[in-house]
């Protein structure tokens, strides 16, 4: 499994008041979410990862090699990323087309990224609009092309930015089952997400962002566990949690199955 290190990390963008400052983080757990409100730095440091941004000072490491030492290929073999906006990624005439062209930048073999693009647009729902331009799918499914582009490098990495947003549930649930088949292969997933119950049932490690500082990184029972934290960066806990606080019990449940296993199931 890949470990990312940020040491010493500052950036700040020209005119503007925010500013980042990372002194240590380390991000190794299959299964991350980086959660705050907006503003809070969560976007800025995906862009330090991929390079579309440059630290005003300190390192950035991929298992322990510098990420300023990686030649582009490299670089995208190793970590992929999709935006918030699919209409920031998306170029191509058709739906396949923009699958082969992000293949195209780090294979040259035609058909045999021809035959991966249909494969990942399989898998996410999307191959029969293989012929189709982009930007006469709905929002939902131009979300999920720009997944298919990074499922079809296969980086170490994904770096997911508000990846359900728009998504109806089978999707959300399609996409949920994809996250953790990259996990079982051996990949590292860290998403930038604001739904709390997502990221209380399904991951692994939490870290939670607050004006440019990086305020918490555990689990996400340890996170809802701590009220006084939750409530200062603005964040809400599981909507089981709301549930059962208002019947008078306090304990962190992360799902309704928690609450189950917690509750009945003994």
């Amino acid at each position: 499994m890949a470990k990312i290190e940020l040491q010493d990390l500052q950036f700040a963008y020209p005119g503007k008041s925010f500013n980042l400052a990372v002194k240590q983080q380390v991000f190794a757990d299959p299964m991350t979410a980086i959660v705050g409100q907006n503003g809070a730095g969560k976007s800025t440091i995906f862009k330090l990862l991929t390079g579309l941004l440059q630290p005003d000072t300190g390192i950035i490491k991929v298992d322990g090699h510098d990420l300023a030492d990686f030649k582009p290929v490299d670089r995208l073999k190793t970590i992929g990323i999709t935006f918030q906006n699919p209409d920031d990624q998306l170029f191509n005439a058709t739906v396949k087309r923009e699958v082969e062209w992000s293949l195209s930048q780090v294979n040259d073999d035609r058909d045999a990224n021809s035959q991966q693009a249909d494969k990942v647009l399989a898998n996410v729902g999307l191959a029969e609009k293989a012929a189709e331009n982009p930007y006469d799918l709905s929002l939902s499914e131009r979300k999920l092309l720009t997944i298919a582009t990074v499922l079809a490098i296969d980086p170490e990495i994904y770096l997911f930015d508000e990846p359900m947003i728009s998504l109806d549930s089978p999707s959300k649930l399609m996409l949920t089952q994809i996250f953790h088949e990259l996990v079982a292969d051996g990949h590292q997933v860290i998403t930038i997400t604001h739904d709390m119950d997502w990221v209380a049932a399904e991951f692994g490690a939490v870290c939670v962002m607050e004006h440019g500082r990086i305020q918490f990184t555990g689990t996400p029972r340890a996170l809802f566990g701590d009220r006084g934290l939750v409530e200062r960066v603005g964040l809400l806990p599981p909507k089981v949690m709301e549930l059962t606080s208002m019947l008078g019990d306090s304990r962190v449940y992360l799902s309704p199955e928690d609450y189950y296993k917690q509750n009945l199931g003994k």
